[in-house]
């Protein structure tokens, strides 16, 4: 049996990360070569006869990548995201994407707080300040009090319930949540939490952080008649995807007023280009898009894509809860979904 990973440079896994799967696989049967492809061609062609394609970042797994593999079964994510998968196809033609939801939710919860009470207390301003030479005590934005604060979490799963956690738990902060798709007796769960609707999100909260999967319904929801309705003083924290932001939108708003302050793990063209705005602003504090990068996610994602599939060679059985595409789940592929 044969697999691949089609971007092991992409820089999310490490080699000796890598070489752990390659012998768990190889325990079963499987052997899985590393390679580094980028476009739709180098993959059909560097997959074929494979039975398994693993992808550490975002590889183009398009309708067409997927026809043109007959014998491909799985398709496995290093993480969360599956926005560069095309999970309908995947289900139509009956291969099965499996992912690793809630990874890494503490990370991303906790880079979230790094940001906030980094922008807060203006810590990265004054430590750039600082190294040019300068002394700017007590010069800058007045910092806010987090208690006094109403956080506004953009989608309520596994990390915006840690933010939660944090901020309600640890602060006092009065949290509100959008999150359509959470049920009536998960938000019984936390009586504390308001839920709201996407206009109330932005119109109330001083901090919004944003959780929440890439969709054609997420993508560019915040763009630039969210930024006005929202607070003069607020801050927006995207730990998820970039394209969630309209990133020009963003810039815009941070440089003209209209919002004071963001902390972006993650932006619409990674790397960020060189000649980006926000790359000038003071308010903005980026990251590599590096929130799962810790010590306990990296022994859960290693742990469980080392599982996954010599689990379902070996006993047939397939977690449901790693099924990114779930259409796939009544339908008869050949392996039982547990």
């Amino acid at each position: 049996m044969k697999a691949v990973v089609v971007d092991k440079d992409y820089g999310s896994v490490t080699a000796e990360e890598l070489q752990t799967v390659q012998a768990a696989y190889a325990a079963v049967g499987i052997e899985l070569e590393l390679r580094h492809f980028t476009t739709e061609d180098e993959i059909i062609s560097g997959c074929a006869g494979a039975m398994a394609i693993l992808g550490t970042g975002n590889p183009p797994i398009t309708r067409r990548v997927m026809e043109a593999l007959p014998e491909l079964k799985f398709v496995q994510r290093f993480g969360a995201g599956v926005n560069s998968i095309d999970l309908t196809a995947a289900a139509e033609l009956g291969k099965i994407v499996l992912n690793l939801p809630g990874f890494c939710a503490k990370e991303l919860a906790d880079l979230a707080t790094a940001m906030i009470l980094g922008l807060v207390r203006n810590t990265c301003y004054y430590d750039r300040e600082i190294r040019r030479g300068k002394w700017p005590k007590c010069q800058y934005f007045l910092p806010g009090d987090v208690r006094e604060m109403t956080l506004g979490l953009y989608g309520f799963g596994g990390a915006g319930r840690y933010l939660h956690d944090i901020f309600r738990g640890g602060f006092g902060t009065k949290v509100i949540a959008c999150d359509p798709y959470v049920s009536p007796e998960f938000r019984a769960a936390y009586p504390d939490v308001e839920f709201v609707e996407f206009d109330s999100l932005l119109e109330k909260s001083d901090i919004i952080s944003i959780h929440v999967i890439l969709t054609p319904e997420t993508t560019h929801v915040f763009n630039e008649a969210a930024f006005r309705k929202m607070k003069s003083t607020a801050m927006i924290i995207n730990t998820s995807r970039g394209p969630v932001i309209d990133q020009k939108a963003l810039a815009w708003a941070l440089e003209t007023g209209e919002i004071r302050y963001a902390g972006l793990d993650t932006v619409e063209q990674e790397p960020i280009r060189a000649d980006d705005p926000l790359l000038k602003l003071d308010n903005v504090i980026l990251s590599p898009h590096s929130g799962s990068y810790g010590a306990g996610a990296k022994k859960t994602q290693i742990t469980m894509v080392c599982e996954l599939l010599p689990r379902a060679v070996q006993t047939g059985e397939v977690p449901a809860r790693n099924v990114a595409n779930r259409d796939i789940l009544n339908r008869a592929v050949g392996f039982r979904f547990v």
